[in-house]
């Protein structure tokens, strides 16, 4: 009695034998059969459109990779350029405070000791007085800051040239359309060679 053992042994031996005989019937029939012309031809520029597709790609990869590096060389003298112009600003406004700290102001008269800039429509133009009533320029500029008066740009008389004056040195008068320092007329002027 032949054995489950044996059995499988033959079917799996046969099986191999089978598709050996197959294997080399096929490779007999490419041997027999060659490619025709326009077989070789189709492989070919199957062949030739694979090699176009990867050297697209290619050529595409190294545009878009030198496309990054050109941008990244952008951003970092951009981030560069930032950093200097901050680094600029922070020690003029340094230098900005010391100056307006050692300026000299005058008492405001009693009246005009809590009539703070709010309105934003008479201001352009406007005379600018000192406390003691002389008159040094007219406005010219406006900063504000969420709406409110940060400072305005006063061209002096006699073409000193421009100021910045900030807002907490600054009154207005209503009634008379008249902008207000406690700055002293000197250093206004004296102002106007800061550059920062």
């Amino acid at each position: 009695m032949t054995s489950v053992k044996t059995l499988a042994l033959w079917g799996t031996a046969s099986l191999c034998f089978a598709l050996a005989l197959s294997g080399a019937a096929f490779a007999q029939s490419a041997i027999s059969h060659p490619s025709t012309p326009a077989e070789q031809a189709q492989t070919q520029q199957l062949n030739q459109d694979i090699t176009n597709a990867n050297d697209a790609a290619d050529a595409q990869s190294d545009q878009n990779n030198a496309q990054y590096q050109a941008e990244l060389l952008q951003y970092k003298a951009s981030q560069a350029n930032y950093e200097e112009s901050a680094a600029r600003y922070e020690a003029a406004r340094d230098r900005y405070v010391a100056a307006n700290a050692r300026y000299r102001r005058s008492a405001w008269p009693s009246r005009y000791e809590q009539s703070l800039i709010v309105d934003t429509s008479d201001l352009l133009g406007a005379r600018v007085h000192t406390a003691n009533g002389r008159t040094v320029g007219r406005v010219q500029e406006i900063a504000l800051t969420s709406g409110h008066v940060d400072a305005l740009r006063v061209t002096l008389d006699r073409g000193r040239g421009d100021v910045w004056i900030e807002s907490a040195d600054l009154r207005f008068d209503a009634d008379q359309k008249v902008v207000m320092t406690d700055l002293d007329r000197q250093d206004l002027r004296e102002m106007t060679r800061e550059t920062y």
